[in-house]
C-alpha cells in the first residue's frame, strides 16, 4: 500500500530529556510529510519554539520538562496555544500520566514501547482532524475501575513522584504540613497501602 504524505507544517518535541527527543525526532524524521522542527527541554524553551510558529503545529510532549511537569505543560499549552495538538508520551511504567493527558484534554497520547507502530498513525490523524486513543490504551482505560482521587490528591501524589518531602509539598502548594500529612493518610487509604513507597509504586503505575 502507498504511503500518504502527511501535510504537517511542523512537529516540535519537548522532554526534559534531549536524547529522548532525539530519538523521537530520528522516527519522525522517517514519517512522509512530517516537517520536523527543534527540541525543547524546557517549559521557556517549548514556549519560544511555538511563538515562532505560524502554521499547523503538532507538539510530542514527554511527562515532564526541566522546569515544569506534565499538568504545567498541558495547562500552557492549552491556554496560551490552544491551535497547537498535543500528543503526550509516556513509558509503561508512567501511565498514570497517560490517564492525566486525556483527562487535561490532549489530542492523543503514545505508550513508548508503541511508538514506530502508533505514532505514525496518530499524526496521520491529528491532521486530519481527530483526537485518537490507541485501542490498547483505551482498553485498559475502560478497564480501570473509576478514578476516585481528587485533584489535590493527584496534584501531591505527583509530587511525592518526584522525590518532594511533606514540606516541600506544603510550600509548593500553600498548605500547611499538617494539612499535607491528612491528605496523605486519605490517599494512603484510597490507594490501600501504607507508606509513600507504595503510594508512589501504585500511582506511577496507574493502580488506583
Amino acid at each position: 500500500m502507498d504511503e500518504i504524505a502527511l501535510p504537517i507544517s511542523r512537529v516540535i518535541v519537548a522532554d526534559r530529556q534531549l536524547i529522548v527527543c532525539q530519538g523521537i525526532g530520528s522516527l519522525l524524521g522517517q514519517i512522509p510529510g512530517v516537517e520536523l522542527g527543534s527540541f525543547a527541554t524546557e517549559l521557556s524553551g517549548l514556549r519560544k519554539l511555538l511563538e515562532a510558529e505560524r502554521g499547523q503545529v503538532i507538539v510530542i510532549l514527554g511527562v515532564r520538562l526541566a522546569d515544569a511537569d506534565l499538568s504545567d505543560a498541558l495547562d500552557m499549552l492549552r491556554r496560551d496555544y490552544p491551535a497547537a495538538m498535543v500528543v503526550v508520551v509516556a513509558d509503561e511504567t508512567e501511565f498514570a500520566f497517560i490517564r492525566a493527558a486525556i483527562k487535561s484534554g490532549a489530542n492523543s497520547v503514545c505508550m513508548m514501547s508503541q511508538i514506530l507502530i502508533s505514532l505514525p498513525k496518530i499524526l496521520g490523524k491529528l491532521v486530519e482532524g481527530h483526537s485518537i486513543v490507541p485501542t490498547d490504551i483505551l482498553r485498559r482505560l475502560t478497564n480501570e475501575q473509576a478514578d476516585s482521587l481528587s485533584r489535590r490528591e493527584h496534584e501531591i501524589l505527583g509530587l511525592l513522584v518526584d522525590g518532594l518531602t511533606n514540606f516541600q509539598i506544603s510550600a509548593r502548594l500553600g498548605l500547611s504540613e499538617n494539612t499535607v500529612k491528612y491528605y496523605l493518610k486519605a490517599i494512603y487509604q484510597k490507594l490501600d497501602v501504607n507508606s509513600r513507597g507504595g503510594a508512589i509504586a501504585k500511582y506511577v503505575a496507574g493502580n488506583y
